[in-house]
């Protein structure tokens, strides 16, 4: 055992290898980022980064903080309680994720590793899809911020909702929530009857009358068309003139 690395670089082999079964990737995250932890942790200082959520859900922010107070542990696992003695919320993860921060011999602990390797591996997401901006930025600003002021709002709405084709011209109905829901449904409602009707027509469409499971049958073309073929001459011509 000790000619391989000793028993603790063994079973680091073995997580690693047991991480591909049942698409358990996770647990390989840490050792492609690991290098840059430091790195990241100074980013997501206040004094370099200040990320913000852009809802009321900063689940992954709290998550953030809670990696940086122990930020300088070096055990294996790490408090699962925040300051206030709250566990750490972080539901916003995926199975595999809290299945691999979660040691079920350690209760009330976070695997730090992985833990950190899920906080920004979230953060990450966040940022990209704008649930957390970073002030002061462009690229990563407050989507919030851009918005229209609502009395702006107010004076375009009737021609806005005109041009988009929510509302007839001088139609004076007030547009709100219930408004929207229900003129979007009318319209599944329409795109639905219309299908319906044009199924026994619809050659291409076959739905299984056991399972329900509709299915389109292999287009097939009719030939190349006449402008295809004159693009493909035009095409071989210009190779041919090429010295």
């Amino acid at each position: 055992m000790d000619g391989f690395g000793g028993f603790a670089k063994q079973y680091e082999q073995i997580e690693k290898v047991s991480a591909h079964h049942g698409n358990f990737w996770v647990l390989l995250l840490y050792g492609q980022i690991g290098r840059d932890r430091a790195v990241m942790f100074d980013l997501a200082d206040n004094d370099k980064l200040k990320f913000t959520v852009t809802s009321e859900d900063s689940r992954v922010l709290d998550a953030l903080a809670h990696a940086q107070r122990h930020q300088a542990a070096r055990g294996d696992y790490i408090t699962a309680f925040n300051e206030e003695g709250k566990e750490v919320d972080i539901s916003f993860a995926t199975q595999n994720w809290r299945k691999a921060v979660v040691d079920k011999t350690r209760t009330g602990q976070f695997v730090r590793k992985h833990f950190e390797a899920m906080v920004f591996t979230a953060l990450a997401e966040e940022l990209r899809t704008g649930d957390v901006a970073v002030v002061g930025s462009e690229e990563y600003a407050d989507w919030s911020e851009q918005l229209l002021a609502w009395e702006v709002v107010q004076e375009t709405l009737g021609s806005y909702l005109v041009e988009v084709g929510l509302a007839e011209q001088g139609e004076s109905a007030e547009f709100d929530a219930k408004f929207f829901r229900r003129q979007l449904e009318d319209k599944l409602r329409g795109a639905a009857a219309a299908a319906d009707a044009g199924y026994p027509e619809n050659d291409g469409l076959v739905i299984d009358p056991e399972t329900g499971i509709p299915s389109l049958k292999a287009f097939r073309a009719d030939g190349q068309r006449p402008s295809a073929k004159r693009l493909e001459q035009e095409i071989r011509r210009g190779c041919r003139s090429v010295p």
